[in-house]
C-alpha cells in the first residue's frame, strides 16, 4: 500500500488504534537573546548543555538527544527520547537532571520562557 502505519512493538495506542507510541519524550526550551552565530546566551546554554550532556546520554541506554535551535524566533530545545520503559523510572527522578539544569540556564543574563512539556516522540 501506499500508506503502511507504524505500528509500536507493545505499544500504547492512540487514536482509536490509528496510532501508537513506545517512546516518550522530555523537552526543556527556552528563548535566548542575540543573533545565533554571534549570541552570548546560546553560547552559556552550550558550555551548560556540555556539562551535563554526559549525565543526561546516561539516563537510559535507548536514550536519543536532539538539539534544535531556531534563528528566527530564537528558541533553544533539547529534546531527550526515551523507551516507554524507561520514562517512569526516569519521571520518578525528576527527570534528573533537569533541575539543576534548568536552574543554570535560567540564570544566564538574555535567557527566558524556560519551560519543559513530556510528549510522545515516534519515528515513523
Amino acid at each position: 500500500p501506499a500508506f503502511a502505519r507504524t505500528q509500536a512493538l507493545n505499544g500504547v495506542p492512540l487514536a482509536n488504534g490509528s496510532m501508537e507510541f513506545d517512546r516518550v519524550c522530555r523537552e526543556w526550551r527556552c528563548k535566548y537573546e542575540g543573533d545565533k552565530v554571534t549570541s552570548e546566551s546560546l553560547e552559556s546554554i552550550a558550555k551548560v548543555l556540555e556539562e551535563y550532556l554526559p549525565t543526561i546520554k546516561g539516563v537510559s541506554e535507548g536514550i536519543t538527544v536532539n538539539r534544535l535551535i531556531c534563528g528566527g524566533c530564537l528558541d533553544f530545545k533539547l529534546q531527550m527520547t526515551v523507551p516507554l520503559d524507561d520514562f517512569g523510572p526516569w519521571e520518578e527522578k525528576g527527570f534528573e537532571p533537569e533541575a539543576e539544569f534548568l536552574e543554570k540556564i535560567k540564570a544566564i543574563e538574555g535567557v527566558s520562557q524556560v519551560e519543559t512539556q513530556t510528549i510522545t516522540n515516534m519515528i515513523i
